[in-house]
């Protein structure tokens, strides 16, 4: 390598490690037991770690983590709680959107005009915030959220692969429980206000200022297990999890779960119960062949 460009990678680099910390998207808050899938091991996550395409948060009670994906972009979750980072996808024709699901717990995303748009996927929706502060509760049944301030668009399945579009404007308190239509009141409910956290009352504070240089490194756990893997396996990233587990197969455990599981993994069911798909003339034989 030449003299000259030496030098410019040797720079690049520093530039690179030196850059500031908001610009690559980190975990800024972690208090209590919170932890973070990757690939399929479990890591213990701590304030300073980059956030990775694909990350599964699991925050337990009275626990907290807090994601700065982007300059002016805070999102704070509390425990008992569960998401996930959706990975990118590189589109160059589309505008560019940050992506978080939220599988259960309690969410707040503070999104300010700097920053891209926030996607937050729910079971059977998705809140787009471009400029606004959201509050967001659900379970497997039950979706609410009241928007702060700004406003944020509830996108709903319109058939055929389609969202229809609901604005929901500041102050507005929507919810919905199992298959019906989301309601929206123009008054918080009262059970809404009760439940909440009370940090998630307070002003999400922008910490990733006071991360700089290398992150820390997460100390690995044990990996994932298929009770752990199936509400992944059943949500609506269903096939890029059953991509990402199809290893653990290999687990005796986890292996001998996911083939007892009803009504199971359709893409795992091959190779879980290679039976099923041998060429019925290849039993007959089989069974002709027998004394």
């Amino acid at each position: 390598m030449k003299p000259v460009h030496a030098a410019v990678a040797l720079l690049l680099a520093l530039w690179a490690a030196c850059a500031p910390a908001a610009e690559r998207g980190l975990y800024t808050l972690v208090d209590g037991d919170v932890r973070v899938l990757r690939k399929t091991t479990w890591y213990r996550l701590e304030a300073g770690a980059r956030i990775e395409g694909g990350d599964v948060v699991d925050v337990s009670e009275h626990a907290q983590v807090q994601l700065e994906p982007a300059t002016d972009t805070v999102i704070g979750i509390i425990g008992p709680a569960q998401g996930y980072v959706e990975a990118t996808r590189s589109d160059a024709k589309a505008p560019p959107v940050q992506q978080f699901t939220l599988v259960r717990g309690w969410l707040k995303a503070a999104n300010g005009a700097k920053a891209p748009p926030v996607r937050v996927n729910l079971p059977s929706s998705a809140l787009q915030i471009e400029k606004g502060i959201v509050v967001v509760h659900c379970d497997a049944m039950h979706t609410e959220f009241f928007v702060e301030s700004g406003r944020a668009t509830l996108l709903t399945a319109a058939g055929r692969g389609k969202e229809q579009a609901h604005e929901a404007g500041e102050s507005e308190f929507w919810h919905k429980a199992g298959d019906r239509a989301f309601a929206t009141d123009e008054r918080l409910s009262q059970a809404f206000v009760a439940a909440m956290p009370r940090t998630l009352r307070d002003a999400l504070p922008t910490l990733a200022g006071r991360f700089e240089g290398a992150p820390p490194t997460l100390a690995a756990g044990r990996d994932v297990t298929y009770a752990e893997a199936e509400p992944l396996l059943a949500g609506t990233s269903r096939h890029a999890f059953a991509r990402r587990f199809a290893p653990r197969l290999s687990d005796p455990a986890f292996r001998s779960a996911a083939a007892a599981a009803r009504p199971g993994v359709p893409e795992w069911d091959r190779t879980l119960h290679p039976e099923r798909y041998r060429p019925r003339d290849a039993d007959e034989k089989a069974a002709t062949a027998q004394p």
